[in-house]
């Protein structure tokens, strides 16, 4: 009987929506990968994943390239670019230019994605299929019909990307194949386990799940106030917010990366996005700190 908590013992099958030929393709690409390497995990946060940025000009300039890469939501779109071979430099200038609001419709009722807008944008910077991008990559997302987790790792690479931003209640679920699929930070906001499913035995994830406590003063503030409470849109973001740090904790518990940074990005929020220098400088920050520690641990003295 399989473990479920080794990766060679998980059954080809279980990657949703692939054929058995590529299935057995990623089965010996796996087994090549599991000889060297790492894994690099971005995980989901909105504007706080601007800081996978920062942390990958640092792997960039330490020769730190890894062998696979895996993403969820922001994570997963910074994911792709890395897999397509964008340097931290060309990333930065990227996320400083485009116009997320253009690309985002966040107005009350829609709760659409501009498709055609996003879509755009990603076929003048990516290969349109997964097959095409230099770096291996997985997506993570959620099949609202089964509530199991995917991972998304050949085909259309703009459906994927599509399909885990696809935050429930804002932004419509993707279908494809017999799936409708949602964000993938759902059921899995730091998908370690789709690097070890890809052949890595070393991991390197970097989570900006949620916000940082509030900070004392700030909680004065709240209590101080005659009307004091957090609203009911920033309290429902909040509540949700804590339960995705939960169930990432919980996940981290069972898979667990080599290395696991947390960038101190304050109170960045998901829709932060004219706060890009500051999240990108928080990951390289991080990134930094821990050096020494990526570079005896990743395969560089």
């Amino acid at each position: 009987m399989p473990c479920w908590t080794c990766p060679s013992c998980w059954p080809l099958d279980s990657v949703p929506g692939t054929s058995a030929a590529g299935l057995q393709s990623l089965h010996v690409q796996r087994q090549a990968r599991e000889m060297n390497g790492y894994g690099l995990v971005l995980g989901g946060g909105g504007a706080r994943g601007l800081a996978h940025i920062g942390v990958w000009q640092v792997l960039e300039d330490a020769g730190l390239r890894p062998s696979v890469v895996t993403g969820t939501s922001m994570g997963g779109l910074v994911g792709a670019f890395i897999a397509a071979g964008y340097s931290g430099a060309e990333l930065e200038r990227i996320s400083g230019t485009v116009s997320w609001r253009r690309l985002l419709d966040w107005r009350p009722g829609t709760g659409l994605l501009k498709i055609s807008a996003m879509e755009g944008w990603l076929a003048q910077n990516l290969p349109q299929t997964f097959e095409e991008l230099p770096i291996p990559l997985a997506i993570t997302a959620t099949d609202m019909l089964t509530g199991r987790g995917v991972y998304l790792t050949r085909g259309s690479l703009f459906g994927a990307l599509r399909a885990t931003s696809a935050y429930p209640g804002a932004l419509d679920s993707v279908p494809m194949r017999d799936m409708l699929l949602s964000d993938g930070g759902i059921l899995n906001q730091v998908p370690v386990d789709a690097a070890l499913f890809l052949g890595v035995r070393k991991v390197l994830a970097v989570d900006v799940t949620a916000p940082d406590p509030l900070e004392l003063h700030e909680r004065r503030v709240l209590l101080w106030k005659r009307e004091a409470h957090l609203g009911p849109v920033r309290a429902l973001r909040r509540a949700v917010e804590i339960m995705q740090a939960q169930l990432t904790d919980a996940r981290l518990s069972l898979y667990r990366p080599d290395v696991l940074l947390r960038p101190r990005l304050g109170n960045i929020d998901l829709m932060n996005f004219n706060r890009t220098d500051q999240a990108i400088a928080a990951g390289r920050d991080a990134a930094l700190e821990d050096l020494p520690r990526l570079k005896a641990l990743l395969g560089e003295s």
